[in-house]
């Protein structure tokens, strides 16, 4: 079989079911059916029964919280290696983010340092696939049903990524993808939330969507029909929720990369490869561990600087020079961002003004999580959203010469 070069920037497909929705036109309790098929066919293809489409990818993870209960004071278990959308959704709820440190060598939530930091309080777990390698999830489980607590998977960066055989989406009980721009499916900004459970998907449909108390999990049921809403009597609302849906012609562009999802991940893992090529060269360059029962799907492909004696900065200059399009560092570990500690001194300023929070946070400073703070400021992390292998291959060269510059 010839090796696929290159694919389009958008799927062709997308340009006539964006032309479906335009021609049928936007009407409040109608549509020509897209969401309905884009929430189907996306849970179905991760192994799961319901699928509910929202604005963003950090819509679906407080949604996946409000859905399994969590609230005031509760404590959802996050790790220090993720983006800032991961806690920030538990403060969103009045809840309490709890980060954890990530394993050494994978680099996602280490289960250890999770059992450290369980207490009567936690409620859910949010396991992160970074990068596109899914966290050790069957102790995951295994923990969570022992002490009752609800497992949301975050896949933003994580499509088709498997463990011991299944797919990224078919373990946690709740599983939250992002199609933000920069993801490997994309419609501009949305996200999707699936899951298996019946009274879970009705509540995430219900904290979607305004908490209208006649929706159902039915792909696309997302507006109650206008027989009941015309009615002066009828009482629309039986629970609290956000309107967070996602339009339909945004919808019609995720369903068409839904349908090529396969090539679109082969072209991340393909342009990947190339740099695995110049890194298994560098005894002084460690990459992201990826378990034999796994594999990894390279939403970016992040490797870690072992010399003291090569500044991130510096490397990053020399691979610009050369011509190089850029690299990312690793986000700041979550629980250093200036937002925890400035929410931390506004609570014990006043702690009247926020009673969810008052004598409960947690300490969010340094030392949290020992070996990720170590790290991050040493990880590169390349980019793999190349729809042409050329450039890709480019970039690996600009990426050898630069390290061969550094040995």
């Amino acid at each position: 079989m010839t090796e696929q070069r290159s694919i389009p920037r958008v799927a062709p497909r997308a340009y006539d079911y964006v032309r479906e929705v335009l021609d049928f036109g936007f009407h409040n309790a109608h549509s020509p059916g897209i969401t309905g098929r884009l929430e189907s066919e996306f849970a179905a293809r991760m192994g799961c029964r319901h699928g509910l489409a929202h604005c963003n990818g950090t819509a679906t993870l407080q949604t996946a919280l409000m859905a399994a209960g969590v609230g005031v004071g509760d404590e959802v278990i996050v790790p220090a290696f993720t983006v800032f959308s991961t806690p920030a959704v538990a403060f969103q709820i009045n809840a309490i983010p709890v980060v954890a440190d990530v394993d050494p060598e994978t680099w996602t939530l280490d289960v250890e340092d999770v059992k450290r930091k369980l207490t009567s309080q936690t409620k859910a777990l949010i396991p992160v696939s970074i990068a596109g390698l899914m966290a050790d999830m069957d102790p995951l489980m295994a923990l969570a049903a022992e002490h009752g607590i609800t497992v949301i998977e975050d896949n933003a960066q994580g499509y088709l990524c498997t463990y011991k055989g299944r797919v990224s989406g078919s373990i946690g009980h709740l599983s939250s993808f992002s199609f933000q721009a920069s993801k490997t499916l994309t419609c501009g900004d949305g996200g999707i939330l699936i899951t298996d459970d019946d009274d879970l998907a009705l509540a995430a449909r219900k904290a979607c969507t305004l908490g209208f108390k006649d929706l159902s999990v039915r792909p696309g049921d997302t507006v109650v029909s206008e027989e009941l809403r015309c009615q002066p009597s009828y009482q629309r609302h039986d629970r609290l929720g956000w309107n967070q849906r996602l339009p339909e012609i945004a919808c019609a562009v995720a369903l068409a990369e839904l349908e090529r999802l396969d090539d679109l991940v082969r072209m991340r893992v393909a342009s990947a490869q190339l740099f695995r090529e110049v890194v298994a060269g560098c005894d002084w360059l460690c990459e992201q561990v990826v378990p034999p029962d796994q594999t990894h799907t390279y939403w970016t492909y992040p490797v870690r600087i072992l010399r003291d004696d090569i500044d991130w900065r510096q490397f990053q200059r020399a691979f610009l020079e050369f011509g190089g399009d850029g690299f990312y560092g690793a986000y700041q570990p979550a629980h250093l961002e200036p937002v925890f500690a400035n929410l931390r001194a506004a609570v014990e300023a006043s702690p009247e003004r926020y009673p969810q929070w008052a004598g409960r946070l947690p300490h969010y400073g340094l030392g949290t999580c020992p070996f990720w703070e170590s790290v991050q400021p040493r990880i590169v992390q390349l980019k793999t959203n190349y729809f042409e292998l050329d450039q890709a291959a480019e970039q690996a060269r600009v990426f050898a010469k630069t390290v061969e510059r550094f040995s």
